[in-house]
C-alpha cells in the first residue's frame, strides 16, 4: 500500500511539474514576423540560390546594374545587418529602385518556384526598409 501511495504521488508530481514548465515557456509573439517562417526571407544562403535562379530563368530581363545593387544590399544584410544603417540615402534609393525592378521580373515568371522567390525578395526588401525607417526615426528623436 505504501508503494502505491508513493508511486501515485510521484506521477502526480511529475504531471504538475510538466504542466508548470509548459506554462512558463509559452511566449505569445504577435509580431508580423512571427507568422513568417525563416524561409520567407533571403537568408542563410538562399540569396545565392535566388542569384542562380535569376541567371537561369530571368537572365537579361533584369538590368545587370539593378541586379547587382539588389544583390549587394541583400548580401550585406546577411553578412552584417548593422552595416545597412551606414548606407547613404542615395544607396538606399538605388536599392529600392533595383528591388522594384527585380520584383517586377519575378512577378512575371510563372510557377511555384517563381512565386516563392518573389515573396522572399519582397519580404526581405520590406525588412531592410523597416530597419532603415526605424533608424531614421531614432535619428530624428536624437536630434530633438
Amino acid at each position: 500500500m505504501k508503494t502505491r501511495v508513493i508511486f501515485a504521488s510521484l506521477v502526480l508530481g511529475l504531471g504538475l511539474v510538466t504542466s508548470k514548465a509548459n506554462a512558463a515557456t509559452t511566449i505569445l509573439d504577435d509580431s508580423p514576423a512571427a507568422n513568417k517562417p525563416a524561409s520567407a526571407l533571403l537568408i542563410n544562403g538562399s540569396e545565392k540560390q535566388l542569384a542562380t535562379y535569376v541567371e537561369q530563368r530571368i537572365g537579361r530581363s533584369v538590368r545587370k546594374s539593378d541586379w547587382q545593387n539588389f544583390y549587394s544590399i541583400v548580401e550585406l544584410y546577411n553578412q552584417n545587418p548593422v552595416a545597412l544603417l551606414n548606407l547613404k540615402t542615395e544607396a538606399r534609393d538605388q536599392f529600392n529602385a533595383a528591388a522594384s525592378q527585380v520584383n517586377k521580373q519575378l512577378a512575371k515568371q510563372k510557377g511555384a518556384e517563381a512565386s516563392r522567390w518573389y515573396n522572399q525578395a519582397d519580404y526581405t526588401t520590406r525588412i531592410i526598409n523597416f530597419l532603415w525607417s526605424v533608424e531614421a526615426s531614432q535619428q530624428a528623436e536624437l536630434e530633438l
